[in-house]
């Protein structure tokens, strides 16, 4: 049987965690699997799953942006971020000119009930045995933040951020908590295009990058770890014939250095 290796768009409901997708990806396709950004259980939407040599892609994956539709209950606040946690503080509703002041440069707690690692121990874990820790701060920005219903206590909003942005804690900033939240896009990925039915080829995986189309012989160097002229700086995706990957590279200075190979 022949090895599967490529990208699978999977649009996950309501209820399994990412690595439990994953899982029964990996037993489908019988392959090496992994995702390139987490979902929680009480999130849907787009989750890249990447399989085989696939999964070594994933590093190219996890800084893109992220779009969102989530529904906020505003005026309460809750020890999770979400539906799931305590009520701990009632607060004034926002008004749609504070909502919209979010746009832009914001710095935020990652929440108690996320999988970042304290202490070499996941935050949620601690929050469930009832451990209070101080949560890092973290800089993101909200490229475009769009409201799409508000009819207090309810907020609906459409958000374009940057990659590593908790919607929990823009919630939370606002006053409130996350009733629903779903993943709409992932960089170039669309939600809408998802099917578990499909496996990518590994190329499909790099449509954020820059790509040059290489020689055989230039293919020989690079699967040997030398570099091939380029122009640009960055990571570029290297492919030949009909849309074979043989790797990505780093261009810098007019050479483009292998970085990783797909022999």
């Amino acid at each position: 049987m022949a090895s599967v290796e490529g990208l699978v768009l999977v649009d996950k409901p309501v209820g399994p965690s990412s690595f439990e997708v994953v899982r029964g990806l990996r037993r489908r396709y019988r392959a090496k699997a992994g995702h390139a950004g987490t979902l929680d259980p009480l999130a849907s939407g787009l989750l890249l799953v990447l399989l085989g040599r696939g999964t070594r892609l994933a590093r190219y994956l996890v800084g893109l942006d992220k779009r969102y539709v989530t529904e906020i209950r505003l005026g309460l606040r809750t020890s999770t971020g979400d539906g799931e946690g305590d009520v701990v503080e009632e607060t004034p509703l926002p008004t749609k000119a504070q909502i919209l002041a979010l746009e832009g440069e914001v710095e935020l707690p990652v929440p108690q009930a996320s999988a970042v690692k304290i202490a070499g121990e996941r935050a949620y874990r601690l929050h469930r045995r009832g451990v209070s820790v101080e949560m890092p701060l973290r800089r993101s920005t909200v490229h475009d933040l769009r409201i799409l219903r508000f009819e207090p206590p309810l907020l609906e909003l459409g958000l374009h951020v940057s990659s590593g942005t908790y919607v929990r804690s823009l919630a939370d900033v606002l006053g409130g908590h996350c009733r629903t939240l779903r993943r709409t896009a992932v960089g170039p990925y669309r939600v809408e295009d998802a099917d578990e039915d499909t496996v990518r080829a590994p190329l499909a995986a790099l449509l954020a990058l820059p790509e040059r189309r290489v020689s055989e012989d230039e293919a020989k160097l690079i699967r040997s770890g030398r570099p091939v002229p380029g122009e640009g700086r960055g990571p570029i995706a290297l492919w030949m014939g009909e849309g074979e990957l043989v790797g990505v590279g780093q261009a810098r200075e007019g050479l483009i250095r292998p970085e990783t190979v797909f022999t």
